[in-house]
């Protein structure tokens, strides 16, 4: 028999546009850097030629950039290592997105935790140490969940204002934060790439946890930003907002700031991926499905 049954509205459903690019820089023999967007990382053939994509995604999905170290294949082991792992564990974490904040922190902290594992087991095997950065931004129906380790960073635009939501994880940010230095000090101190926290750590030196960061409402932040520190090296705060502000698109936006870290001097490999939220997709009214009961 066939009845007639309600259906239950769908959930709103969030459109992003992205747009990432990564590049070796004009000092660096390789690239370290590497980043997951939503599935698409890079791989170790196509990551010393200056990459870019773009793309549309709806929510949940999750964006990261990494930056390894430990030098030249080393580092490149060290966040490609990370972001693999990140891809095997996207489900779990979109999963969790359903539910709730506990649950998403927990998702992704399994996820550190195996990472960093998979780096510890190597540096074992290969009597090196390696590490790696990670900027993490797990984007749902209505809230980005952001999530760092290192000085790799995610910015956005709330509520008009453009702001760093990530905190840098590194020697010159603690002098910041007793008073030594100022901010701008902070961007030629000496400590300002010695990192207090990252993947690649032992049980037995620290435990690794990414830092849980405040989380955005989506519908208030139009553009997020994640980046290595070979962008906020070359560029400051102030002119990233700008080209942001002056990009008509996220493709636009991502290629203006890469091209003006290399502008600067390109001292470092650059990463950068710009997200834009495109629309909300809801269904307001109830629905006629048949269902065989």
């Amino acid at each position: 028999m066939l009845d007639m049954c309600w259906a239950r509205p769908s959930a709103p459903i969030m459109r992003l546009s992205f747009s990432v690019r990564s590049h070796v820089g004009f000092a660096r023999k390789n690239n370290e850097d590497n980043f997951c967007c939503d599935g698409t990382i890079l791989t170790p053939n196509e990551r010393e030629a200056p990459f870019a994509a773009s793309g549309i995604v709806n929510t949940p999905c999750i964006f990261a950039v990494c930056d390894g170290m430990g030098g030249e294949s080393d580092g490149e082991f060290a966040s490609f290592a990370t972001v693999t792992a990140l891809v095997e564990h996207s489900e779990k974490i979109k999963s969790a997105a359903a539910l709730n904040k506990n649950e998403i922190d927990k998702a992704v902290q399994d996820f550190v935790f195996s990472a960093n594992k998979i780096l510890c087991d190597a540096m074992l095997v290969r009597s090196v140490r390696m590490g790696t950065t990670l900027a993490l931004a797990v984007v749902t129906d209505d809230t980005i969940y952001p999530y760092n380790l290192g000085d790799s960073r995610i910015y956005a635009r709330s509520d008009g204002e453009f702001r760093q939501f990530s905190e840098d994880h590194s020697l010159a940010e603690q002098k910041v934060k007793m008073g030594i230095i100022t901010k701008e000090q902070a961007r030629v101190d000496r400590d300002r790439n010695r990192l207090t926290r990252h993947l690649g750590i032992f049980e037995d030196e620290m435990t690794v946890m990414a830092a849980v960061l405040d989380p955005m409402p989506l519908d208030v932040t139009g553009r997020i930003l994640l980046c290595s520190d070979g962008l906020t090296d070359m560029v400051t705060d102030a002119r990233i907002d700008e080209i942001l502000l002056a990009s008509s698109g996220a493709d636009t936006a991502a290629e203006r700031l890469l091209d003006e870290a290399l502008k600067n001097g390109g001292r470092d490999n650059v990463t950068c991926i710009v997200i834009d939220i495109e629309e909300k997709q809801t269904n307001d009214n109830m629905e006629w499905y048949i269902w065989p009961i």
